[in-house]
Order: structure tokens, then sequence, then C-alpha cells
């Protein structure tokens, strides 16, 4: 259920921004459920908007995995059940290997240095939605150096298809969100030494925290 305080907390920009924003930031806090329906007239009238920037913000948060658009003028922050996250993460544990053989190979300085950044800005921060937005542009920072884009750009949508299920399994779960950061850092450490192996090893482990017990 969309709450009415959600349009006065944050300074716009462009009416876009000011409406993806917002909703970003509560469906990452978990404030907008998975399942919570947006109808652009709602959102709309919530925001004080037309529907033209509710369609273009819902649009960008569809690329991004938090949003399921419908033919219904609107759509669903993203639902999946623990089941599907399951299947997801055996089918990244297959692909990821090639993709991190092939990032080593062409890692650059300057990857490393804009990884290196994000885990800084994601320790930097104590909002929850920074450290949620961050771990998804970590793990797609890495990957750049892949040259497979067509691979990378499955794991990317696998990663953005769960990451309103790991935001709230790792909110719930502050051991679990403090092992994926020490992972983090493992992950950079190997990549910054070109070790293939290590890499893979961190990162297989690593994709199953939102579906341990």
């Amino acid at each position: 259920m969309l709450d009415s305080s959600l349009g006065g907390r944050f300074r716009p920009r462009t009416a876009t921004d000011y409406v993806s924003e917002a909703l970003r930031r509560s469906i990452l806090n978990g404030e907008l459920a998975a399942g919570t329906r947006l109808a652009l007239t709602d959102v709309a009238s919530l925001f004080d908007v037309s529907t033209t920037p509710v369609r273009e913000a819902l649009r960008e948060l569809s690329f991004e995995g938090l949003v399921r658009l419908d033919s219904y003028r609107g759509g669903a922050v993203t639902a999946v059940t623990r089941r599907e996250v399951e299947e997801i993460v055996r089918i990244r544990q297959v692909l990821e290997p090639m993709a991190i053989q092939e990032a080593i190979e062409g890692m650059t300085l300057e990857i490393l240095g804009e990884a290196e950044a994000i885990l800084e800005v994601m320790a930097a921060s104590d909002a929850w939605d920074v450290w949620v937005h961050g771990n998804r542009a970590f793990h797609q920072k890495i990957y750049e150096a892949s040259s497979s884009r067509r691979l990378v750009g499955l794991i990317n949508s696998l990663q953005d298809t769960t990451v309103v299920f790991v935001s709230a399994t790792l909110r719930r779960s502050p051991i679990l969100k403090e092992t994926a950061t020490t992972d983090h850092h493992a992950m950079l450490e190997a990549a910054r030494a070109g070790d293939a192996g290590r890499l893979t090893e961190v990162t297989l482990r690593h994709l199953t925290i939102p579906v341990r017990d």
C-alpha cells in the first residue's frame, strides 16, 4: 500500500528523478513490500505529478529489477519466491565462472578503482538503499571487464530479478550483510591480484547468501 508520506520527503530534480528516487528508496528500505501495486494514477496523485514522469520512473525501476511493468497502467514491486531465487542462484553459479575468467583477463586499473570507490560509498553511508544499490553496482562493475556482453547482460538480468528479495533478506540479518561486505572486499582483492580461481571461489559462496537458513 502506498504511503502518502512518501511524496514529501525528497527534493526533486526532474519529475521523473523525483518519483524514481522516492520509490527506489521505499522499495529497498522495505516500505513498499514485494507485490505492492503501483498504478500510474495513484503514484501520480501521491507525488502531485502527471502520469508521464511516473511511467518513465517505473520503466527506469524495471530496468533495475525493482518493478515489473504490466498492461494495467502501472506495475508492481518485483516479487519472487525463495524457490525461484534458489533456481537463479544455481544458474548464476554456472554462468559466473565464465564471466569471471573473462573479467580477469580484461581487468583494468580504472575498473578496479571504480569498484573500490563503490565499496567506500557503501561503507560510508548508513542508508540501506545506498548499500543495496552499491551491492548491485559492485558486481556489475567487476563484470564490465568481461568481453561477453550477452553473458554479462544475462547475469545482470538474473541479479536484478532478485534484488528486492536480497534486500529484504539481508535487511533482516545483519550477520548476512556483514558476510556479504567481507566477500566484496575479498572479491576485489582477488580481482586486483588477477586470481580467477579465488574470485570464483568467493563468488560462488557469496551467491548463496540470500538463501542461507
